[in-house]
């Protein structure tokens, strides 16, 4: 039997009614659980923050004296012993990189693939 898709639209809708997304979660054991783990998420997040700032600063730095570039972070996160950091701390690195626009940045410094070589040259008159 074929469905049609006006059928399956009609059958999606109708799961979606009888689902109560707000019901179905559980509530917190007391107020005062709610604002501990809000205060604590709250310091968490900066403490990420922060974390994030530092590792920025330190690639940057490094891309700044011409010791490595986005593609050497990039295949340092992905590639190399795997016993240096648990994956999960690899997946935030990589989203740091990606979500914070790093890629721009290093091309900021760099200008293209060639402008790294003409930027460590020493050149002479």
């Amino acid at each position: 039997m074929k469905i049609t898709k006006q059928r399956l639209k009609e059958i999606i809708r109708e799961e979606l009614q009888n689902e109560d997304w707000a019901t179905e979660k559980v509530p917190y054991s007391s107020k005062e659980a709610k604002n501990i783990m809000d205060s604590s998420l709250r310091d968490y997040a900066k403490d990420l923050r922060k974390v994030q700032y530092r590792v920025i600063k330190d690639w940057m730095s490094k891309a700044k004296g011409g010791m490595l570039d986005y593609f050497d972070v990039k295949r340092g996160l992905t590639q190399g012993d795997v016993t240096r950091s648990r994956p999960y701390e690899l997946e935030f690195l990589r989203s740091v990189l990606d979500r914070d626009k790093i890629m721009n940045r290093f091309r900021k410094y760099f200008g293209g693939k060639k402008a790294m070589q003409n930027r460590t040259v020493k050149r002479g008159k």
